[in-house]
């Protein structure tokens, strides 16, 4: 548990929607026993919901892991045409890249080894969603870097902002996690606090924030 919701909680959402895909079940299962981080089932359903509505043709995602975020993003959702992923573990990479051919998304997914800013750095392609759950404290920076490769109409989505409730309650800071701690608070409040946005943070999985830009019907 995350610890921002209460475990009944969690639970219920989760048995609400089992994973039925064998892959998907298989790499769950492996990044249970590994102690692999990826992406909360809530959150992973939240998110297949907003790309059902947004109908994005092109992802970028910051921390691929073994790659399940992104082919559950590809698998579910037909309007997804591209993916292109940045890991930094060369390992996490090479059993991405299996888990993506295993399942004929080779074509969709493309998995970059690279330190996910110095990858910002040098791109040049635009997305229509930008997913960021790499190193939490680094999340404004990455977010800085991105804006220039997100679309007019697109969607910024970082994972993992409420950090295990350490950002929200005091008594939950581990000391080891002081400086991540300090980070993500003050993004996530300098992004509340800047009018170039509209955002918002879900209290789910362990917490999702969404921003986009503002248009002139704002």
């Amino acid at each position: 548990m995350p610890n921002i919701n209460y475990d009944y909680i969690e639970n219920y959402l989760r048995d609400l929607k089992d994973i039925k895909d064998d892959k998907l079940r298989e790499m769950f299962d492996y990044a249970e026993k590994n102690h692999v981080p990826i992406i909360e089932r809530e959150s992973e359903e939240f998110l297949n919901f907003l790309i059902s509505m947004q109908k994005p043709k092109k992802i970028l995602e910051l921390g691929t892991a073994i790659g399940y975020s992104s082919i559950s993003f590809a698998m579910r959702n037909k309007c997804v045409e591209k993916i292109d992923s940045v890991e930094l573990k060369e390992e996490m990479a090479e059993i991405a890249k299996k888990n993506i051919s295993d399942v004929g998304l080779d074509n969709v997914i493309t998995v970059y080894l690279s330190d996910a800013y110095d990858f910002l750095e040098d791109l040049k392609e635009s997305y229509d969603l930008i997913f960021i759950d790499a190193a939490k404290g680094q999340y404004e920076k990455y977010f800085e870097s991105a804006l220039k490769n997100l679309n007019k109409k697109g969607l910024i989505i970082c994972d993992n902002v409420l950090f295990k409730g350490m950002i929200a309650e005091n008594s939950l800071v581990k000391r080891r996690k002081i400086t991540i701690v300090k980070r993500l608070r003050k993004f996530l409040k300098d992004i509340s606090e800047d009018e170039r946005f509209i955002s918002s943070v879900v209290p789910i999985g362990d917490g999702v924030l969404l921003v986009r830009r503002k248009d002139e019907e704002d």
